[in-house]
């Protein structure tokens, strides 16, 4: 995805000279073609992520369209308090993009890991969480930062290109369609699930839905998919607390939805004590295709 945000970032400076990228001496191999086009435009903050939003917050002021990179932690960890009274309480429209969220940076451990978030920014006023569930959707989700007028987070993961064809761009979209569950995915663990409908090997099963912008401002097509299927499955690549599974299972609540039986997998932390891959990670909070697979099971034979 971050291939993704160069290739778009270049496109958007040509025809917006006010566009400036701040890197938090982060992007090696990767921003070079974007850093020719910008040239002065192109600013190494240095290891300095603090300062680095201020400056934003101040360029945002002055008219300047502000696009700030560093990876996810190193973005909204070490910058809360300016994240929180620089950009959003003064709701000035720079642009955050993390890259490795979740447990993307695999064995690189706790210090690099990011499954908090979700849960902090959406906290905060005006700001707008885009998690892009495919490669394809980097495109469109920036062409639509680019035109909001309050602040915004990109959450980067690393995923392939999907083979199935995908409808235009949209915050809530229905990926596979069925009628006996309802599974409902933040961002790029919509191919995990994927991989697990297509196990069941039986189809019309599984209503899988991707989300990929919080807050979630429409929540009528997940209550129509609840309220048919009475089962509901949310899987996400974040904490329990403040992610989707706690946003979504409170509007059920809210509209008294009746749901028979509802599941809940997230990153529950460092289950064995033991850091590494990605994919290693997943597997132990059952976020790989076959621990997926194994509930969904269970939710259909329940």
């Amino acid at each position: 995805m971050k291939v993704e945000v160069a290739r778009t970032l270049e496109k958007l400076a040509r025809r917006n000279k006010k566009l400036f990228f701040l890197t938090g001496d982060l992007g090696y191999n990767a921003f070079e073609n974007l850093q020719a086009v910008l040239k002065d435009r192109f600013i190494n903050a240095g290891i300095a992520e603090q300062n680095m939003v201020d400056v934003a917050a101040g360029m945002s002021k002055m008219g300047m369209d502000a696009w700030v990179y560093s990876i996810s932690p190193f973005l909204v960890l070490k910058t809360t308090e300016q994240i929180r009274n620089s950009l959003c309480h003064t709701n000035l429209p720079v642009k955050l993009v993390g890259n490795g969220g979740g447990y993307g940076y695999g064995i690189m451990g706790e210090s690099h890991h990011m499954l908090e978030d979700i849960s902090i920014l959406s906290s905060f006023p005006n700001i707008k969480i885009f998690v892009p569930a495919f490669s394809e959707d980097v495109e469109p989700i920036m062409e639509k930062m680019e035109k909001i007028k309050s602040p915004s987070y990109l959450r980067l993961n690393n995923v392939p290109k999907t083979n199935i064809k995908l409808n235009s761009y949209k915050s809530i979209r229905r990926i596979s369609k069925g009628n006996k569950i309802t599974a409902i995915v933040l961002g790029t663990l919509v191919h995990n699930s994927l991989e697990a409908v297509k196990k069941l090997n039986k189809n019309g099963i599984v209503d899988l839905w991707s989300v990929t912008e919080i807050p979630i401002i429409n929540y009528l097509p997940l209550i129509k998919s609840v309220k048919e299927s009475k089962k509901l499955i949310i899987i996400e690549e974040h904490t329990n607390n403040g992610g989707i599974g706690e946003k979504i299972l409170s509007k059920m609540e809210l509209e008294n939805i009746n749901i028979r039986k509802s599941v809940h997998l997230y990153a529950k932390g460092y289950v064995h004590n033991k850091y590494g891959s990605h994919l290693y990670m997943l597997k132990q909070n059952s976020l790989d295709p076959q621990g997926i697979y194994k509930n969904i099971k269970k939710l259909y034979e329940f």
